[in-house]
Parts: C-alpha cells; structure tokens; sequence
C-alpha cells in the first residue's frame, strides 16, 4: 500500500512539474503596450513597426517579426530610450510576400524613469495585409489622371531650403515617410528628441535624416534649441545611493561641477520630468540623475556592489552602453518575473518529492 501511495506521489508531481512548464512559457503572454503599424501595405514596401508604450514609460526593448504569406520572415530588435534619437521607438521591416501578414512584437520588456521594471516579457501580435500591385492598373490609372495632375503638380511643389542643423522636438510628435499626415508614420517621438534637420519647406514640414532615411515632421514641432524641461518644485532632503558626478545641466554632456559621496545629504529643488533632479550644491544650482538619490539615509553596513560600482563609473567611448547607463540610468533589465521564482520553488518541491519516493521504495 505504501509503495502504491508513493509512486501516485511521484506521479502527481511529475504532472505538477509539466503543467508548471506550460505556464511559465506562457506567462505574461498579453502586453500593456500596443502595436503601431499600417493596416495596408504594397508588396516589397518598407513600413514602420513602433510600440504605444504606457505614459510613464522610459526605456523599451522588444523583438519585432513578421511573418508572410509564403512563409517568409522578417525581424528586427527595437531598442528604446526616450529622448535618444540613436534609439527611437520603431524598426523597419519589408513586406516579402502578398497576402496576410502577422506581425509580432515579443519578449516586451519596459521601465520607468526610476529603472522600476513596467513590464518583463509580454507580446503583441497584429495583422498585416500586403497588397499585390499591377502594373497594367497603375499604367492605366495613370494615363487616366496624367491630364489631370500634370497642371495640379506643376502649382504644388513643394520647396525645401537645404540647411544642416541640430533641431529639438517640442512636444511629442510623428515622424512621417513623406510632408503629409496622410503619409505613413515612420515613428513617434518624445519631446526633447534631437533630430538632424536636412531641409526647410516652404510648406510647414522639415526633412530630416532618421535612421539613415530622409523623412519628415512638421515645422511646428521643431526648435532649434533645447527645450528646458518641467520641474516640481519641491524642498526635501535627499542622500546619494552612490558616489556621482553633478551637472551644470541635465545632460552627461554638460560640465561637470561637482561630486557627491555615497549617502551624502543634499536639499532637492527640483524634480524633473526628464529623469533629473534639481538640488542646492554650495548655493549652486546643480543637477544629478534622480534614480542616484534615495529619501532615506544609507545603512552604515551597506556596501557599495560591484555592479552599483559599474554602473556609476566614468563614461568611456569604447562602451556605449555603459554611456547610456549613466547618461539616463533606465536601460530594460531583463530579470526573472514572479511565476518563474514559483516554478524553480515548485519544480524544486517535485524533485525532492520524487527522490525520497524512490529512495523509500528501494529501501523497502
């Protein structure tokens, strides 16, 4: 009897076990975020992929696919960080294939301006409907219209002043394949973004270079000089979680114009919109990151991390991520998610389970 009851033991544990595989591969299967993408396209054509990402989301990384009719596949990996232009929220993809298309966004992974994780994992699928052309059609509509667009195209076009400047959005705005709202989104970018203007237009929009591609945005959203940011006024103190560097601005390009120790206690003015805090430094104002500034005083036993201590070091040429690191401090970290820490407990749990049955078996 008691064999029988412990081989039902290491049966139903093994079940457990499976079962809990399932669900880890499927856990988180649904995203906070959303895919922007055309519901159209002709085959052969380029189209933007981007995600609409939760208000207070800073940085995002996920894997882009598109699967065809014919079975091809295309992918590329989105990297985002707000306010970083090498980093926009979108990729290019070509539609191989007429017919319906299936594109995915996996492995969805989003933080706050705080490095809080939003999300670790989730995905998103839309589908995609590539439109097969025909030559005879095009030429025959446009034999039709050629009276007609001839005189129409001669009246409308568009002048762009070549220029090469720096320019800075000034709200959130969209990145357009062509001068039009009708044209098709490439990206959406945050304000603040900095943009190479290539082109003036004498019809509101500017050309710009965005990712190796000439595309447009609205004149109207577009400065030549940063806009400052919002800060909360605020009046609190505020103690450094490691040793840092401050800022005569809120950029690591800016001049460096002080050093605060770990746990040292600084009077916070100001906390901005952008990922930094305003303090008083010496009757100075001065900025710092505000993910390396805690409320509460360090503990006296706390230790510096090696990791902690990577993270905080000098910005070097040679690593760019560890550039962005320091530059915004909110890259996606990609770390294990509630129900994986329940399946190591629960596989755990199983395989004990199962090795004393055995043993208890072999011993009788």
């Amino acid at each position: 009897m008691n064999r029988k009851i412990l081989h039902i033991i290491i049966i139903i544990s093994a079940i457990l076990f499976l079962n809990l595989t399932f669900i880890i591969n499927n856990v988180n299967a649904d995203s906070v975020a959303g895919i922007n993408c055309p519901s159209s396209v002709n085959v052969n054509e380029n189209f933007s992929v981007s995600l609409i990402l939760p208000s207070n989301a800073y940085a995002a990384e996920a894997t882009v696919s598109a699967k065809f009719s014919d079975g091809s596949t295309s992918s590329a990996k989105l990297v985002y960080v707000q306010g970083m232009s090498d980093f926009p929220n979108s990729v290019t993809l070509n539609a191989k294939a007429a017919g319906s298309a299936t594109i995915t966004v996996s492995n969805i992974i989003i933080s706050d301006a705080n490095s809080s994780p939003i999300e670790n994992g989730g995905s998103k699928s839309q589908t995609l409907n590539v439109v097969a052309q025909s030559n005879s059609s095009t030429n025959n509509t446009n034999s039709t219209n050629n009276t007609n667009t001839t005189s129409s195209n001669t009246t409308t076009t568009v002048k762009f002043t070549e220029v090469n400047e720096t320019v800075y959005t000034t709200e959130r705005c969209n990145i357009r394949e062509s001068y039009s709202t009708n044209s098709n989104k490439v990206a959406t970018v945050n304000k603040n973004t900095q943009l190479k203007r290539i082109g003036v237009g004498d019809n509101g929009w500017s050309k710009i270079e965005y990712n190796g591609k000439t595309c447009y945005v609205s004149s109207q959203y577009l400065s030549t000089s940063e806009a400052e940011p919002e800060f909360t006024s605020v009046n609190e103190k505020m103690y450094a979680k490691q040793s840092c560097n401050l800022r005569a601005s809120w950029s690591t390009e800016s001049d460096k114009v002080g050093y605060l120790d770990e746990g040292q206690e600084v009077t916070r003015i100001g906390v901005g919109e952008n990922g930094w805090s305003k303090i008083n430094y010496n009757g100075k104002e001065v900025y710092v990151a505000t993910r390396l500034l805690q409320s509460e005083p360090l503990e006296e036993e706390s230790e510096t991390t090696e990791e902690e201590t990577e993270e905080t070091a000098e910005e070097t040429t040679n690593d760019e991520l560890a550039t962005i690191k320091e530059a915004i401090g909110v890259l996606p970290e990609v770390g294990n998610n509630v129900a994986v820490y329940i399946y190591i407990i629960f596989a755990t749990i199983s395989i004990v389970i199962a090795g004393y049955g055995i043993y208890y078996t072999n011993k009788k």
